[in-house]
């Protein structure tokens, strides 16, 4: 076993574990509170299915490529191999989704140019609970084909497989897929660019006008609506950022340089950084989670109720 190989199956190891239980205690702690009904609010039913995507995402991704980097040969056979692979596409797919609809949900909320959206924010659990669902389904459905297409390296005998994963084999091609997948992914990415575009607008319209109109009251009450900006503009670049240069690596792979290993495991480790830390990134700053992280500064904004009142007709963003 190649020294490279080593390190780099234990900077996924770490990776994968560190992004495992950051993901399995928010996924507790919104669960609990949802169960509980102490902090009922319809975006924590998107922050939970997020968080359990990207456990999914880390054990399907990462467990595989720890092995296979720290010298274990064949250790899926074909019907683990279709699985995993399956339930990684799946999550890759919902990753993108979900993010996506908690942009144009967060852009919902806080708008107050369309009065028509009135009646939607009335409802606006029961719709969350039906489009999460058909989100859910479309994309079980959409990759089906996967389970038809991989195989795991103990069946690859006589068989000619257009890409070699290092654990598992792409036996056919799959032109149609790839592009409805690409198609999926484009639209996605279009509309989480321009939901968080618009909401920077907006806060940042708002945050002028009180500006011009309450200088000595902005410092503390014009702060939520910074954090919340500031969260927006991190979460898009976090998820662009990681997503192209993943998705611009494995095209790099794919068309070049399938059999270098050392490239696969990079990629493995730009597609795990995302799951790793969004948490972070979508954690709010006046929620209970980051208190927790701040127990000792007591002067912060969040010890403070007043420093996440709202002025004005603008509407408090439900985070």
């Amino acid at each position: 076993m190649l020294i490279t190989n080593m390190c780099f199956g234990i900077i996924i190891l770490f990776q994968a574990g560190f992004g495992v239980l950051i993901n399995f205690f928010l996924l507790s702690f919104y669960s609990f509170s949802v169960l509980t009904g102490q902090n009922m609010r319809p975006i924590n039913l998107i922050f939970i299915q997020l968080f359990l995507v990207n456990i999914i995402m880390l054990l399907t991704k990462g467990a595989p490529e720890i092995l296979i980097n720290l010298g274990t040969d064949n250790f899926l056979n074909n019907v683990s191999c279709k699985l995993v692979f399956y339930f990684h596409r799946l999550a890759q797919a919902l990753s993108i989704c979900l993010t996506c609809y908690l942009c144009i949900f967060q852009a919902i909320i806080i708008s107050t140019k369309f009065p028509r959206l009135v009646q939607f924010k009335a409802r606006v659990l029961d719709y969350m609970i039906y489009s999460c669902f058909l989100c859910w389904i479309f994309n079980i459905l959409l990759e089906i084909p996967v389970l038809f297409s991989m195989t795991g390296p103990r069946h690859i005998n006589n068989i000619t497989y257009e890409f070699n994963f290092g654990y598992c084999f792409l036996e056919r091609h799959m032109n149609t897929y790839w592009v409805i997948i690409t198609l999926r992914n484009m639209f996605c990415m279009v509309f989480i660019l321009w939901a968080s575009g618009y909401m920077v607008n907006m806060l940042y319209t708002h945050q002028k006008k009180m500006k011009t109109i309450h200088i000595s009251s902005l410092s503390s009450r014009a702060s939520t609506e910074v954090r919340i900006t500031k969260t927006i503009l991190l979460l898009v670049s976090t998820f662009v950022c990681f997503y192209s240069l993943s998705s611009m690596f494995a095209i790099f792979i794919h068309y070049f340089y399938q059999q270098r290993f050392w490239l696969l495991s990079t990629n493995g480790i730009l597609s795990l950084c995302f799951p790793t830390f969004s948490p972070f990134v979508l954690i709010p700053q006046r929620s209970r989670i980051y208190t927790l992280f701040w127990m000792g500064k007591n002067n912060h904004p969040l010890s403070n109720p007043s420093a996440t009142h709202y002025q004005g007709n603008f509407p408090k963003p439900q985070i």
